[in-house]
């Protein structure tokens, strides 16, 4: 598929935008990113380590080969006596490996998020699932995996095993090390990361007056088709709520 030099464009900031909203939400900070496939190749577009996502723009995001990013990790890993030492590339984060190895592993994928949110990664610690306990969380269902380690995602092996526990579910939990959130758009991906916090914060109240009660299959097949266009929306609501001017 060919994409337009204005696609790209365009896309790169939208990249940014998603990355903006998740600071400004309080969920991301340097070690959080958002990114997008482009569509119909194995490339995508994230930000580069370390940089600041309150006011990143377009400019700043940089492409991602994933066939040339993963032959560098594997002969990286091969020279460090496959230790797990990160790879040592200049500009994309050091778990850039998360968003390869999905965009790898599942076409259905258009754009990943990575957070180190706190509700959710506290859950994570607990051990315990997220549930699609009100509508927003039907995607959600039925309930999020747990990958059991809270190590880094650089190496091919773990880009593997993170793949193994998201399978085809829409969000995980990483134990003691934060979340994935994926979508089929990066508006999608991002308004659920921001939703999958709310959803951990009304599961935590819920549980200290009762029993949190999942929704039935009926609503929750209905929400998940329901927020494949909503969530258009809700992303330009989040966007609103930036603070004007600044950088794009």
């Amino acid at each position: 598929m060919n994409t337009s030099k204005k696609d790209l464009a365009e896309l790169k900031k939208k990249v940014a935008l998603g990355n903006r909203i998740m600071f400004h939400q309080g969920l991301a900070d340097y070690h959080g990113h958002v990114s997008a496939r482009i569509p119909g190749t194995r490339k995508f577009f994230i930000k580069p380590v370390l940089a600041p996502l309150g006011d990143i723009s377009g400019k700043d995001i940089i492409l991602v080969d994933i066939d040339e990013y993963m032959k560098v990790c594997e002969q990286n890993y091969a020279r460090a006596g496959n230790q797990r030492a990160v790879t040592k590339l200049k500009n994309p984060p050091r778990e850039t490996m998360i968003h390869a190895a999905i965009y790898a592993a599942r076409p259905d994928v258009n754009s990943v998020v990575h957070t180190h949110q706190t509700l959710a990664t506290a859950f994570s610690v607990a051990g315990t699932p997220i549930l699609p306990i009100y509508n927003q969380a039907a995607v959600f269902a039925p309930e999020t995996p747990i990958f059991p380690s809270p190590r880094l995602i650089y190496t091919i092996q773990d880009g593997k095993e993170i793949c193994q526990t998201l399978g085809d579910r829409m969000a995980m939990l990483l134990k003691g090390h934060g979340i994935v959130v994926v979508g089929d758009s990066l508006e999608y991906a991002t308004v659920h990361a921001i939703y999958l916090e709310r959803t951990a914060y009304m599961q935590f109240v819920a549980s200290c007056v009762g029993k949190p009660t999942i929704m039935p299959q009926k609503e929750i097949d209905y929400m998940k088709e329901n927020m494949m266009y909503r969530s258009y929306d809700a992303f330009a609501y989040f966007k609103s709520l930036l603070p004007k001017g600044g950088r794009r």
